[in-house]
């Protein structure tokens, strides 16, 4: 009875640490980190602080673990996209559509105040490297596919790509973060692509538009 017990108790807390967590996760996107206190979340999810903070120490803590969740969500999501793709256009179209999805419940702010917590920046960064050996492998299969030319250093495209969208956030204020995501991802599509690429993106460019115009 005892051990039962213990059991649910640890199921229970398993159960809160994760509401914790989608909770924050909708929070600090849609209002920003800095605008969101570990007391509106726990008054939130009707939680005491004193159970919030014995699941997490403190708002850092919580946003590495949301990070994490959220890079593990879209691994799952893109490697069940690439099992289905027929070419690798077909990934990357798919985690444009989920990344400008997500951007249209995103609060700008939430990128500028992310760069304040070391330990989250050490994370993304360590995320980055790992990236770098799935990404070679990536752009090497579009070459092999006869989708992406064979001409162009991929690995300064991983560094521009990298860079590209937090210098943008800072120098055009006015624009949306669907706008600059979409003119990003398309300009490198479009300069890395052969003709049999450029294709498959206009293809998908005409559908957009498409679908925009029925909105």
């Amino acid at each position: 009875m005892m051990i039962d017990c213990i059991k649910k108790k640890r199921t229970d807390k398993k159960l809160i640490r994760m509401q914790v967590i989608k909770a924050a996760a909708v929070a600090f996107s849609q209002k920003g980190i800095k605008n969101v206190r570990m007391d509106d979340i726990a008054s939130g999810l009707s939680i005491s602080k004193r159970t919030l903070y014995e699941l997490f120490s403190d708002k850092e803590e919580l946003l590495v673990e949301v990070v994490r969740i959220h890079r593990d969500e879209v691994k799952d999501y893109m490697t069940n996209v690439a099992s289905k793709a027929d070419n690798v256009l077909e990934v990357i179209i798919g985690f444009y559509e989920m990344t400008i999805d997500e951007f249209k419940h995103t609060n700008r702010c939430f990128f500028e105040d992310i760069k304040k917590y070391p330990k989250v920046v050490e994370f993304l960064e360590e995320s980055r490297r790992e990236n770098i050996n799935s990404a070679m492998a990536f752009y090497q299969k579009g070459v092999e596919q006869g989708i992406f030319r064979e001409d162009v250093n991929y690995p300064i495209v991983q560094e521009m790509i990298s860079g590209q969208m937090d210098a943008l956030l800072k120098s055009l204020p006015t624009y949306s973060l669907e706008e600059i995501f979409e003119t990003l991802v398309f300009m490198h599509m479009r300069g890395i692509s052969t003709e049999k690429g450029l294709k498959i993106v206009n293809d998908f460019l005409d559908r957009l538009k498409n679908k925009h115009k029925s909105n």
